[in-house]
């Protein structure tokens, strides 16, 4: 394999990683397995990992860029570049890893839709802590929604609540609260509502 491809593949797998404490929650939130918290560990690293993705891009476009003198035969020499692939190969690397490391900025939330008919509606507000980003409180949400007896759900990460409106026939406030502890986070109820 040549360095041009050994360095794509790098940088693209580092800015994946770098984004993994994000874009993992989405993922175990739409498959329906896991903890979404376990993801939190790459946060520590991310810029580490941006870092390396980076320099790895950057050795890429070095590599594919530099002019290489091909020695002939006959004694005349010509200047090689890259093919256009190799180029294009680079520059597809390039803007998959700027959308990695730039995915918890999009502000990517699911849509909530009701989940089965509700006959007694209740409300409750939940204090959830150990989210990271936006997308921890989407996967949180997704996971809340999914709950037999949920109507809809909406988590707030800068305010670090999640508000549910449930029927109180089919599940209970402390099943939520029980459902935002399988995913990784720490929730109570809000009181004085």
């Amino acid at each position: 394999m040549e360095r041009r491809t050994l360095t794509s593949v790098g940088g693209i797998t580092a800015a994946l990683l770098a984004s993994l404490c994000c874009i993992g929650p989405l993922l175990v939130a739409f498959l329906g397995i896991g903890s979404i918290a376990a993801f939190s560990v790459f946060e520590t690293y991310r810029p580490y990992l941006i870092g390396l993705t980076i320099l790895l891009i950057a050795s890429a476009f070095y590599l594919t860029y530099r002019k290489r003198e091909v020695k002939c035969e006959d004694g005349t020499c010509k200047i090689e570049g890259a093919s256009k692939f190799t180029k294009a190969g680079v520059w597809t690397v390039t803007v998959l890893a700027g959308l990695a490391i730039a995915f918890p900025y999009f502000g990517f939330a699911p849509q909530t839709s009701a989940n089965k008919s509700v006959d007694s509606t209740s409300v409750v507000t939940l204090n959830i802590s150990g989210m990271d980003c936006e997308a921890c409180a989407a996967g949180l949400e997704t996971s809340l929604s999914g709950m037999n007896g949920v109507r809809k759900a909406g988590v707030d990460f800068q305010k670090g609540k999640a508000t549910i409106e449930y029927n109180d026939n089919v599940v209970k406030p402390i099943a939520l609260v029980n459902r935002v502890h399988e995913n990784g986070f720490t929730a109570t109820i809000e009181k004085g509502k």
